[in-house]
């Protein structure tokens, strides 16, 4: 029984060798990962997506009317045009301007669409601080109301341009193939 019994000890004793080891190495480790791994930072940038209408005005004639993604994402623009007749008080008239007789208009022939909402879409997704073709290329007055000047007025809009929903929720548009086309 004496044989057997220092056999034991000696696999016991192995085991404790080998156990202490382990817990030393396991310490030592991660008392350098503690120590010597730098912070990491985790910096969450949240997506900005807004947009500006950039125009020329000279002489009676509005011109080179585009709009310009000043957001930190790509996105989609829309844009309405409001044609009114203004006092100079700022009282909106009720005679409703007419294309062609009151004013007249160049359209932008790239990348615009107008859709049955009565918004026009720009096609493409636009990167940021990038611009989209010209809406309008000129506009100039015809004729006005005595004491009423025309005003034409673009309101654009962005939305994200990815995912998809979000363009599909808030304006009702699927893109297809990486392009807005209204209904």
């Amino acid at each position: 029984m004496k044989a057997n019994s220092g056999k034991h000890n000696k696999i016991a004793m192995l085991i404790a060798v080998v156990g202490l080891s382990v817990a030393l190495c396991a310490t030592g480790v991660y008392a350098y990962l503690s120590t010597k791994t730098d912070p990491v930072t985790n910096e969450f940038v949240p997506a900005k997506v807004s947009c500006v209408v950039k125009e020329t005005f000279q002489d009676g004639v509005k011109s080179n009317v585009t709009v310009q993604n000043t957001g930190n994402i790509d996105a989609y623009i829309r844009a309405a045009v409001v044609v009114n007749f203004v006092s100079d008080d700022g009282k909106i008239s009720a005679v409703t301007p007419k294309e062609g007789v009151d004013y007249t208009v160049t359209w932008g022939a790239t990348g615009w669409r107008k859709g049955t909402d009565g918004y026009w879409y720009y096609a493409n997704a636009i990167v940021p601080e990038a611009l989209t073709a010209p809406l309008i290329e000129t506009a100039v007055v015809v004729s006005a109301p005595t004491g009423f000047h025309l005003n034409i007025r673009i309101i654009a809009t962005a939305i994200q341009s990815a995912p998809d929903a979000a363009v599909q929720d808030a304006w009702g548009i699927t893109p297809a193939n990486g392009e807005l086309i209204p209904n």
